[in-house]
C-alpha cells in the first residue's frame, strides 16, 4: 500500500511536470527508489530479482533513449527503473506496454484530427501515470 501511494505521487508529480515544462526532475524520482529499495528490503514485499526485473524494463528505456539521440527521453527511463523497484517485471512491462499504446493512440489522434507535424514532442509521463491507474483500477 505505501509502494502504491509513493509511485502515485512520483507519477503524478513527474507526468504534471512533463506536461507542463516537457521536463522531467530525477532527483525526486531517484530519491523514492532508494526509498522502495529500502521498503523491500525492510518489508520483503519483493525479492531481489523481481525488483531488478523491474528496474530493467526502465534500463532498456535507457537505453533505447541514449541509442536513439533522445527519441525518448532519459527521464522516462528513469521513471521507469524507479517504478520497476516498487513494481516488478510483469507490472512495470505491462505498465510500458499499456503506456505505449495509449501514447500510440493519442499520437494517431494529434497526426490526423490535430494536423501534427511528425516531429511533434509528446509528454509519455502522462501516459505512464494512466496506465497506473488503470492498473490500479
Amino acid at each position: 500500500m505505501i509502494g502504491d501511494t509513493v509511485i502515485l505521487g512520483v507519477l503524478a508529480i513527474s507526468a504534471y511536470r512533463d506536461w507542463m515544462e516537457k521536463k522531467i526532475y530525477i532527483y525526486g524520482p531517484i530519491f523514492c527508489g532508494i526509498i522502495g529499495i529500502l521498503l523491500h528490503v525492510l518489508f520483503q514485499e519483493r525479492t531481489l530479482a523481481d525488483m531488478l526485473g523491474g528496474a530493467a524494463v526502465g534500463a532498456a528505456v535507457l537505453l533505447v533513449a541514449w541509442l536513439g539521440r533522445e527519441c525518448v527521453g532519459i527521464g522516462d527511463g528513469i521513471i521507469l527503473v524507479v517504478s520497476g523497484v516498487f513494481l516488478g517485471f510483469w507490472r512495470n512491462l505491462t505498465l510500458l506496454l499499456t503506456a505505449l499504446v495509449l501514447a500510440a493512440m493519442a499520437a494517431l489522434f494529434l497526426l490526423v484530427v490535430k494536423r501534427k507535424e511528425r516531429k511533434y514532442r509528446l509528454p509519455f509521463v502522462p501516459f505512464l501515470l494512466a496506465a497506473y491507474l488503470m492498473q490500479l483500477i
